[in-house]
């Protein structure tokens, strides 16, 4: 009998210490920030998905007007791609930002006002040139910042366009701004050409 309420004992405890290591496990996990949907981004044979930072994504809402601005014009921990004339640059969203919509900025700027439901986008190598040179006007150097905003179902050119009639060129950036959902962001380095 003496076995029996032994063994009986370390299982009580096995059990015991397996349910607080569970119950452990739930608690960490719970504390975790959910993930978020990643952009894709390609440069010849170079390649990254981040997720968006923590304070970039909405998980379904919007950003909110300032936080969108700050993500967009203020991020600094992004891939870093060197590109050279001709390369082209390929962005993929995953299909649950396609679904939503989203709006391509370069230099925090909308490359279009367009939004797109499909899951992949190119950047033609003569288009970058076109916007390094900009960029090289505007702050001496080549350097692109290339963000993915996810934006809300109802975004379109149409709405910006009536805003901008009844309310003025600051309230367009302010309604596009508050249509955001999430942010993520690269930036392409001019390589030296020899």
């Amino acid at each position: 009998m003496t076995a029996i309420s032994t063994s009986r004992g370390r299982r009580a405890i096995r059990t015991a210490a397996t349910v607080g290591a569970v119950s452990l496990g739930l608690v960490v996990l719970s504390a975790c920030e959910k993930p978020t949907p990643n952009a894709h981004f390609t440069l010849g044979s170079s390649t990254t998905s981040p997720e968006a930072a923590g304070d970039c994504y909405g998980h379904g809402e919007t950003l909110g007007a300032e936080q969108a601005e700050q993500c967009l014009t203020a991020a600094t921990d992004m891939p870093v791609f060197d590109y050279r004339t001709g390369d082209e640059f390929r962005i993929g969203v995953d299909p649950k930002v396609a679904d939503s919509g989203w709006l391509l900025f370069v230099n925090d700027n909308p490359l279009e006002y367009q939004r797109f439901t499909s899951t992949y986008r190119t950047l033609s190598g003569d288009l970058l040139w076109s916007l390094s040179q900009n960029a090289v006007q505007q702050s001496g150097d080549g350097t692109l910042r290339i963000s993915v905003a996810e934006v809300t179902e109802d975004f379109s050119l149409e709405k910006l366009t009536e805003i901008a009639q009844t309310e003025g060129q600051q309230a367009v950036q302010t309604a596009l701004y508050d249509s955001v959902k999430g942010v993520w962001n690269a930036e392409l380095s001019p390589a030296d050409e020899d």
